[in-house]
């Protein structure tokens, strides 16, 4: 345990812009994947330019935790065709929602038994129960719905990416002017503000979209509870503070206590993507910060093997926390001015007693071994 490994959650992309900040902090993110990859196309393929440093070295490991085997092919049609041609999947991509799918039985499961089923049409089926084909499909939704996820992540950076050209200040200018031309000339037409929707839409591009998260965690959820994966960490890592909160609150209400605030640092805010040497310079903040991650990633190992923790005197836990932060917060801000990279708070919370899957419904039988007797859960945001 002298690295630091996280689960990443719900998200199954990590574009390269979040990957940067949580590499100064982590060793290794894994990541589930709703659809394996072609190991031959993967091969094939050139390497993306802005990931493939830490591609290369194994900073991000991505997993599926079922595969679709001979049916990947057909799913993946399924996909460019939504992506595609939206409007032709609207009326019956918005009735399968995860909602539903976790809802009791109703007299609505056969319509959406049949949606799916519309869907997924062609797909091998294997001569099965009605639970089994009632799972597989349950699964099959869960990747849709993460696999749309990512769809709408990409197109919702790419409109922020065309927005963060056009300032405020610019568009109150601009309005001040129309106003004037305005009042010049005929004062009986009636003209609707050009601008107001802009500001609308970069006022929505920042606020949380209701439920969203949490379906995309059930979701995650399905995917990760259905089949084995060659890990089993006991730290896990989100960037949406709306999906650590659903964990936190499902612990709070098992254990009957709060998790505890363990550890917080800071991280950059971002970096540009025209910022080349980013990868250099994170290596070398790793260099000279390499003695007290060590020392940080042994004694949260350590930490949350240990058996009868007092939970009373939580700055006990870590007695050095407040040194490694002080160091940290020192180091950072010469190599990542806050003044030019901004700042954002990674806090590492202690769940006792807790195995993180059973927080998304997997109890472990008498033959599973957990990896620790408590968990860690990082988020950043």
């Amino acid at each position: 345990m002298n690295t630091l490994d996280t689960l990443y959650f719900p998200d199954t992309v990590l574009p390269i812009h979040e990957q940067l900040p949580l590499a100064l902090f982590f060793n290794t993110i894994h990541l589930l994947q709703p659809v394996e990859k072609d190991e031959k196309e993967d091969q094939d393929e050139p390497s993306d330019p802005g990931s493939y440093p830490f591609t290369e070295k194994g900073f991000c490991q991505e997993h599926t935790p079922s595969r679709l085997g001979a049916d990947r092919d057909r799913f993946l049609h399924l996909i460019h065709d939504i992506r595609t041609k939206k409007d032709a999947y609207v009326e019956q991509l918005s009735y399968l929602t995860l909602a539903s799918l976790s809802a009791p039985a109703t007299r609505g499961d056969n319509s959406k038994h049949a949606i799916l089923s519309s869907l997924l049409r062609g797909m091998e089926q294997q001569d099965t129960d009605a639970r089994d084909e009632q799972e597989r499909l349950d699964l099959w939704q869960a990747r849709l719905v993460l696999k749309i996820a990512e769809i709408l992540d990409q197109e919702e950076e790419e409109l922020a990416l065309q927005l963060t050209g056009i300032d405020d200040n610019e568009i109150a200018l601009l309005r001040g002017l129309q106003g004037e031309i305005r009042e010049s000339g005929d004062k009986d037409v009636v003209e609707e503000d050009p601008f107001l929707e802009l500001l609308e839409l970069k006022q929505k591009m920042n606020q949380p979209r209701p439920g969203m998260i949490r379906n995309r965690l059930r979701a995650w959820s399905r995917l990760y509870l259905s089949g084995p994966l060659p890990l089993n960490p006991w730290l896990w890592t989100t960037r949406r503070q709306e999906a650590a909160d659903i964990l936190l609150e499902q612990y709070e209400k098992e254990s009957g206590q709060a998790p505890l605030s363990l550890l917080q640092i800071e991280l950059p805010a971002g970096f540009s993507k025209e910022n080349t040497d980013a990868i250099r310079e994170i290596e070398q903040f790793r260099t000279e910060m390499q003695p007290h991650l060590q020392e940080m990633a042994e004694a949260l190992g350590q930490l949350v093997m240990k058996e009868n923790l007092d939970v009373t005197a939580p700055a006990a836990l870590l007695p050095l926390a407040e040194a490694w932060r002080e160091a940290w917060s020192s180091s950072l801000e010469s190599s990542f001015p806050a003044s030019q990279y901004g700042r954002i708070p990674l806090t590492i919370y202690l769940l006792v007693e807790t195995y993180l899957p059973a927080l998304i419904g997997k109890t472990p039988g008498p033959e599973m071994q957990p990896p620790s007797r408590h968990a860690l859960l990082a988020v950043c945001a």
